[in-house]
């Protein structure tokens, strides 16, 4: 009995955490970035966003540029800071992640979130 109720419980769980997602608008203005984070998605449970991290990187893998900050519980982050030289010039791409903990009913979880990075 308790398993089957544990097996409900967890596909409940897994179901919402699956809704679950981070999003990160990033606008170029001169030699600015101006940057939101966005954790949302978990309906129905308590979610406190730890930090993010966002990397620029060129091809080869190596950092141009790295972002980083603590969210202290807040769903929403804003960020401003400079563009590295000559990110004009060569070919790059932006990823990220979130980390967060996440409380449902007596469950709680430290979860690792990709950050879709969308470039305006």
């Amino acid at each position: 009995m308790n398993y089957t109720a544990g097996v409900f419980v967890y596909r409940g769980y897994a179901q919402k955490l699956s809704k679950a997602k981070a999003v990160c608008k990033i606008r170029f203005d001169g030699g600015t970035i101006h940057g939101t984070v966005l954790i949302e998605g978990f309906d129905g449970l308590k979610i406190y966003p730890v930090d993010y991290q966002i990397y620029f990187q060129d091809e080869r893998g190596n950092v141009l540029k790295l972002i980083s900050n603590s969210m202290f519980g807040h769903q929403t982050a804003q960020f401003s800071t400079s563009v590295w030289e000559g990110y004009g010039k060569e070919k790059w791409r932006a990823q990220g992640y979130s980390n967060v903990l996440i409380k449902w009913l007596w469950l709680k979880v430290n979860l690792y979130l990709p950050l879709e990075v969308k470039i305006e």
